[in-house]
């Protein structure tokens, strides 16, 4: 069953009428499979989509729950895993819509239907029927993935709370429907936040490249207005030499979205404390990582302290380096500060390696890295993408392709890369439909914001590459035979290992010189990249320190009770391992947006980080641009999805368990 470009995005076809008039619920099912609505035309359309979506939902779970005879994997878990399929979809469909959609009321009509859907996902999940249906599977002579994913399913009842009593079982629906619209609250604040700087003149815009300055002109009454988003803000703190500028920017971008969300999150963080001691749990966190490859909050609590002694040995010296820069430039100031280290970091790099950020920069646009990640990924895994002809979406800047296999169609996607109001503010990796065995195609996105002209900086590849890694991941693997044994299913603390793998291909020259090149046309210089790569970990086990604070941050938050205050807690959690102190003043818990999606497991970032390294050692044992090593990597890793446990999938490709201390090492380089 394969996507119909022709009508994958008609907008509002698909009401209560059009269900009603269908022959059979499987006909039902795979018309709603086949064609998504992720470009609405109207707040309506989106109103009619999500009540045709509930009622198909409903019509499959209550002739799931109706079963009866013996149970078996080809009938019961057959039917839950269509189900799953249309619960997953709808789930994604309006996520995307909600996160990029140009119309405010659309958005607004897209949030509510993902509430509601939320909700008669809760009740699948807490369906007792259901769960004793798959139980009762018979599991002699299962094949092993088929086996896996069976339990993996039985394990997620468990733990939802589905062997509780009925009147759990209904508190746990009622905080599940709160928790989903807290977090759906917490996230549109910050992607609705306008905030932005006001400088006085083009003299506060010292430092900073040419192309930037031309591209914020000052307004009618001489003011220039900066806002907060990623391509203004980043730079500023990179560039500018004004210290007044880089702090107002710091404090203004660390203070998004509060005071609004103060009291969303500790509603998020108290409703997700009361299910998890609902279900018997001591915190959310034990509750959340019970399904990791970590286990527990006191392994992951072990494991952020073993690679912060590493990270805090290795950025002593960076440390040093940049507190001598800052005394040049500002005598008086004995600490780090957050909002000058992009800056001193810039300065070191120049003096002591002889890079220069705005140098490397004129080589990159968001057109020649898009370009150049395509052929990358063709080069490695044999990836062929191809325009997706006649796909229309929601902005006129949004791209559709195709995935190629040997000349098979394995995936469509879209890339919507570049800031606009209302939009999703950060950079993230939107599935729609997942892929099956069955002939239904993948389809996903990424939804970031880099620059759409001029420079671009080479943290925005490496960001860019990072969500490709997803997406590519996800298009792989959709060649199972079940939803539950699809990349969804893969354990979360592994997500990120294979894009923070990638990463590791924008710091290649071999790579970089096929697509970065300066305004004439020239390819970047070895000899550039050469001292990037010799700087490159100077201010890394810094940066590492960054992430094992906001780790700290998602675990101490989720691992007590509620009721605390949210900053000083902030500073306490995230100072005792963060390169920086916190600022006074500033509420930067009000915009991290993993503390919703995330919740209390921010470390996936830094565990995947020791696993994408250790998966490193054998690219770099036998050559980053070796086809077969690359082949082996997909086949092993991306292709089997959430097939088998992620410990399995490392030691199929490495023939040995993971390890962190490639990590380590390179923390302490």
């Amino acid at each position: 069953m394969k996507l119909m470009v022709s009508v994958i995005f008609a907008a509002g076809l698909y009401g209560v009428a059009f269900w009603a008039q269908a022959a059979t619920v499987q006909q039902q099912t795979a018309s709603f499979l086949a064609t998504p609505l992720v470009a609405p035309a109207s707040a309506e359309a989106v109103k009619q989509r999500c009540s045709s979506t509930l009622q198909l939902e409903t019509t499959l779970r209550k002739a799931l729950e109706a079963r009866s005879g013996p149970a078996s994997v080809a009938q019961d878990f057959q039917a839950f895993d269509q189900l799953s399929d249309v619960l997953a979809s709808g789930g994604f469909e309006m996520g995307v819509v909600n996160s990029t959609n140009p119309d405010k009321a659309i958005r607004d009509a897209a949030q509510t239907c993902s509430s509601k859907l939320s909700q008669l996902a809760t009740e699948v999940s807490l369906s007792r029927r259901i769960y004793d249906r798959l139980a009762a599977i018979p599991t002699a002579g299962l094949d092993k993935p088929v086996a896996y994913a069976l339990n993996i399913t039985l394990r997620n009842y468990r733990l939802g709370g589905v062997d509780k009593d009925a009147a759990t079982r209904a508190k746990v629906t009622a905080l599940q429907q709160q928790i989903t619209d807290a977090g759906l609250a917490f996230d549109r604040n910050i992607a609705e936040d306008k905030s932005a700087i006001t400088l006085s003149s083009v003299g506060d815009l010292a430092g900073m490249p040419q192309d930037y300055i031309d591209a914020h002109k000052p307004g009618a009454d001489g003011l220039i207005q900066i806002s907060t988003d990623y391509p203004d803000a980043f730079p500023l703190l990179k560039f500018a030499s004004k210290e007044a500028v880089r702090k107002k920017m710091y404090l203004t971008f660390q203070n998004r979205a509060w005071p609004q969300n103060d009291a969303t999150l500790k509603t998020l963080i108290a409703k997700r404390d009361a299910l998890a001691r609902l279900l018997g749990y001591p915190s959310f966190a034990a509750l959340d990582t019970a399904d990791k490859m970590i286990g527990t909050p006191a392994r992951e609590k072990a494991f952020l302290d073993s690679i912060a002694a590493a990270a805090i040995k290795g950025s002593e010296r960076d440390d040093a380096l940049l507190l001598a820069a800052q005394k040049k430039l500002i005598p008086d100031e004995t600490t780090l500060q957050a909002w000058n280290t992009g800056y001193l970091t810039n300065i070191v790099q120049k003096e002591r390696y002889g890079v220069d950020a705005a140098q490397v920069r004129q080589y990159f646009t968001y057109s020649k890295a898009r370009d150049g990640i395509f052929a990358l990924v063709h080069d490695l895994f044999g990836a062929d993408i191809r325009p997706w002809q006649g796909a229309h979406f929601w902005a006129s800047d949004v791209q559709g392709y195709e995935l190629y296999d040997q000349g098979k169609l394995i995936g469509r996607f879209f890339l919507d890369m570049h800031p606009r109001a209302g939009k999703f503010s950060h950079a993230e990796t939107s599935p729609v439909r997942v892929g099956l065995a069955s002939g239904q195609i993948p389809f996903g996105g990424l939804i970031c914001n880099f620059p759409a002209t001029g420079p671009m900086e080479h943290g925005d590849v490496t960001t860019f590459l990072h969500e490709f890694g997803h997406l590519i991941n996800f298009l792989y693997s959709g060649r199972q035979q079940y939803v539950a044994q699809s990349m969804l299913n893969l354990q979360w603390d592994f997500i990120e290992a294979p894009s923070q793998l990638l990463e590791e291909w924008t710091w290649n020259y071999d790579t970089l010189k096929q697509f970065a090149t300066n305004a004439k046309g020239e390819p970047i210089p070895a000899a550039l990249v050469a001292k990037m790569n010799a700087a490159r970990h100077f201010g890394e086990a810094s940066s590492w320190r960054r992430q094992l604070g906001f780790a700290n941050v998602s675990l101490g938050y989720y691992n007590q009770p509620p009721g605390f205050e949210l900053a000083p807690m902030w500073r306490k959690l995230y100072d005792a391992y963060g390169p920086t102190p916190t600022p006074a003043g500033v509420h930067p818990y009000a915009n991290f947006g993993h503390l919703n999606g995330y919740s209390s497991h921010y470390y996936t970032y830094v565990w995947s980080k020791a696993i994408a390294l250790d998966l490193f050692t054998r690219f770099k044992a036998e050559g980053m641009r070796n086809p077969k090593v690359a082949l082996a990597y997909r086949k092993a890793v991306l292709d089997p999805g959430g097939s088998e446990d992620a410990n399995d999938l490392i030691e199929h490709f490495l023939g040995r368990p993971m390890s962190t201390e490639a990590f380590k090492q390179m923390l302490q380089e």
